[in-house]
């Protein structure tokens, strides 16, 4: 098949998922398969290995996130059913108050993604935008696109998460240079995609005359009224959110630090699978901290926790079978061929492969290695500078947040939010966080009396 129509069919495939989820009503996952098959049938792949990639996707989308989706959902439980979340809610309410609630959403993503993966991150922190809006009456889409930006941003430029690293290493970056630069860079991004574009949706999207009609002191009010008279403490909630998080950056870590066997196999525990080992133990700690404050029994909380994400389940793991069959039909090599065709600037370049890969593969971690990969051979020969073309690569993560991604089905999911508002704040916020962070890359550019630059 010639490289213009797998770009067509490319196109087709997304055209067919929308129309059936947003026109037809179809339950995403099952239009995930339907579409798959087609993009499938449409390459002209032979029916077994049709079958055996849309299977294969499945598997593999279910072993990356599936465990860490259920004992992530299960520590939101514990949290939600002992009132913690409330009493999270309640303390961000009386220090930062709802006008500033974006800001502190969007630092705490910011900060939290650095050491952590986006994926559990986002898991362990959502139920603070959900319990939020519920007090508030305020839209969830603004809570929710000001934590995500913040973890995107983090996760997309900021060594020492996998992607920005092996983009650094490829291209020969000064690591402490690239980090330096990464902070300039994602800050102001996330920032503007994050806090602002956010306090936007809040008020675009927020029923004006019921939340402008709740003041933070009456929802504190209505929290303290709805708890229950023995309950935990704000300080408990976050130090259950964090633990995980500190787990994991402590596995991530200690190996810098020593290399003693019996420490190298407790940090392989903690952090293999995305920290399921961390969220396994915070789980079981939070228990034993929390159950005093829960009249159900542990399979009642576990079970309906559980119960809770099991659409969300089949809905990432047929996003894995959409990826994988769009993977396959050889669109990251057709893109790059392109591009590479085009004859422009180095940076620019790997930005626009960085953005159209991240698109049609889904997969940020995907798109920047694969596009660092591409770079990396022109680098010598054009004489581009490698913290600029890395973090150019790197905020290609952030660009067009599609369907062919689990993070766009996880944001959907998780906040009950439609086709329409899914893109509007996911797709949007990283976006405009994107577009913001190339324009401070391209005034970084043109300071040359800096270091590395």
């Amino acid at each position: 098949m010639s490289e213009t129509m797998i770009i067509v069919v490319f196109f087709i495939s997304l055209g067919i998922l929308l129309f059936g989820i947003m026109k037809l009503k179809m339950d995403s996952g099952v239009m995930m398969l339907i579409t798959s098959l087609i993009t499938g049938i449409i390459l002209m792949m032979p029916a077994k290995v049709l079958v055996g990639t849309v299977a294969k996707g499945f598997g593999n989308m279910m072993a990356a996130l599936g465990i860490v989706v259920g004992l992530g959902s299960i520590l939101g439980g514990i949290l939600s059913e002992s009132g913690a979340t409330d009493q999270l809610a309640l303390a961000m309410l009386r220090k930062f108050g709802s006008k500033n609630a974006n800001m502190a959403l969007n630092a705490t993503g910011y900060l939290i993604s650095i050491p952590v993966f986006m994926g559990p991150a986002y898991i362990i922190l959502n139920p603070i935008c959900t319990t939020l809006a519920r007090h508030t009456k305020k839209s969830v889409m603004g809570y929710t696109t000001a934590l995500v930006v913040g973890l995107m941003c983090t996760h997309c430029l900021v060594i020492p998460t996998p992607g920005p690293l092996a983009v650094s290493g490829s291209l020969g970056a000064n690591v402490g240079l690239f980090i330096l630069y990464s902070l300039v860079v994602s800050a102001p991004a996330s920032i503007c995609g994050g806090i602002l574009y956010g306090n936007y949706l809040t008020k675009r999207f927020s029923d004006n005359a019921e939340s402008d009609s709740v003041t933070d002191d009456e929802s504190i009010r209505e929290i303290e009224k709805n708890q229950n008279a023995v309950h935990p403490s704000a300080l408990d909630a976050v130090f259950l959110i964090l633990l995980p998080i500190i787990l994991i950056l402590f596995a991530t870590l200690a190996p810098y630090i020593t290399k003693n066997l019996f420490v190298m196999n407790i940090c392989i525990f903690l952090s293999a699978a995305n920290g399921v080992g961390a969220l396994l133990l915070s789980d079981l700690i939070a228990w034993m901290m929390l159950s005093k404050y829960i009249e159900k029994s542990p399979s009642k909380v576990f079970g309906s926790s559980l119960n809770d994400v099991g659409d969300i389940f089949f809905i990432l793991a047929a996003s894995g079978s959409y990826g994988a069959i769009i993977s396959a039909s050889g669109i990251g090599k057709v893109l790059g061929a392109m591009i590479s065709a085009a004859h422009i600037p180095l940076f620019l370049m790997a930005f626009v492969m960085s953005v159209l890969l991240k698109a049609a593969l889904g997969s940020s971690a995907t798109a920047l290695v694969t596009t660092a990969s591409l770079i990396a051979p022109m680098m010598s020969t054009t004489g581009g500078n490698p913290i600029i073309v890395g973090l150019a690569i790197c905020l290609g993560g952030l660009g067009i947040c599609l369907p062919t991604d689990g993070a766009f089905w996880e944001v959907k999911e998780f906040n009950g939010l439609t086709m329409k508002e899914t893109f509007i704040a996911h797709t949007g916020g990283n976006l405009i966080a994107c577009i913001v962070g190339f324009i401070v890359l391209c005034v970084l550019s043109r300071l040359t009396f800096l270091p590395g630059i």
